[in-house]
């Protein structure tokens, strides 16, 4: 499962075809590289060469073959990349802001989102027929100031992730202003429907379906009655996401490095087993394997997840790769 050297004879097993049954997924950190999943091992295998990009967080075109990544620059970018068995950047644009953070492709293909986490605002681009990023079509700040119950991370609006409800309607999660945003895009604007608070101090994050992870509260709240589940040890949630079934959700918890399985249903059980790093910052299922980041380790871990109970196996260290951040499965070529 360790990370293959980039010169690896013809005959290896980065230079066999890929097998049907092997899901891309991309590995965004210090390099972005595309990996295939092994069904049966949880094994991450490197398709071809590193990109020489970091990526910190990256979002797939709902038709074309690109994914699109942000680095959390304080000078942002914004890039494209084809994620084939050669994978190679093919855009470079500027974030037009401070610490991109999430980006999101609207279900039509035609524009893509930037969350600009330091400054505070929103850019929206065009994008052409080819999926290229063409022009700036908005840039909005957030409304109203930061909760400021955290004074170092919400003295100011901080847009943290970018979530489509449908073909035009998205909700903006502000950890800066502990509060969710709904918009409303339409010929490459914005314009806001409505917000919904959440507990001050909360710091929302990341938002999975009805289930939203606080990162300066780390607990998980259920929408829209906000009903709290607290993680059992402190910390600074990363990730959030959903199993295959629904039964259960699964967030990682950065400092005491663990995963919390909470079940969807009463009584909302909820159980911890350690990630294998002490700062995942990202998760993802493919099929029955859930994928964790852990960039302390320079490693992505893989867990054999059980329909039903919800309970995770470890199946140890899928790859080796430098400070990854971010995993993006897709779809299979």
């Amino acid at each position: 499962m360790h990370r293959q050297d980039a010169r690896t004879p013809p005959g290896s097993a980065r230079n066999h075809p890929v097998p049907p049954s092997r899901v891309p997924v991309l590995v965004g950190g210090d390099t972005t590289v595309v990996c295939t999943a092994d069904p049966d091992t949880g094994a991450l295998v490197e398709t071809g060469p590193p990109v020489p990009v970091r990526t910190a967080y990256a979002a797939a075109h709902p038709r074309l073959d690109l994914v699109y990544g942000v680095d959390e620059a304080l000078d942002g970018t914004v890039t494209v990349l084809e994620p084939s068995r050669h994978p190679r950047l093919r855009q470079r644009v500027s974030a037009r802001g401070s610490i991109p953070c999430h980006v999101a492709v609207s279900p039509a293909g035609g524009h893509l989102l930037v969350a600009n986490y330091g400054t505070g605002d929103l850019l929206v681009h065009r994008l052409d027929t080819h999926g290229a990023i063409a022009e700036v079509t908005e840039q909005i700040a957030l409304p109203g100031p930061g909760s400021r119950a955290h004074p170092e991370r919400q003295s100011a609006a901080h847009p943290h992730q970018i979530v489509f409800e449908d073909r035009d309607t998205l909700t903006v999660v502000d950890l800066g202003g502990d509060v969710l945003l709904t918009y409303h895009l339409s010929a490459g604007r914005l314009r806001l429907r409505s917000t919904h608070r959440v507990p001050t101090g909360t710091g929302p994050r990341h938002l999975s379906g009805r289930w939203l992870l606080g990162e300066l509260d780390p607990a998980i709240l259920a929408l829209p009655d906000l009903t709290r589940h607290p993680l059992a040890a402190p910390g600074l949630p990363s990730a959030i996401v959903a199993a295959p079934d629904g039964a259960h959700v699964y967030a990682a918890n950065r400092g005491p490095g663990t995963i919390t399985t909470l079940a969807t249903t009463a009584p909302h059980t909820m159980s911890d087993l350690p990630a294998g790093g002490g700062a995942p910052q990202d998760l993802a299922f493919v099929e029955d394997v859930l994928y964790a980041a852990l960039p302390d380790a320079d490693a992505v871990a893989a867990f054999r997840w059980t329909p039903g109970t919800g309970a995770l196996s470890p199946l140890g260290m899928a790859l080796r790769t430098p400070d990854p951040r971010c995993l993006l499965p897709l779809r299979r070529p």
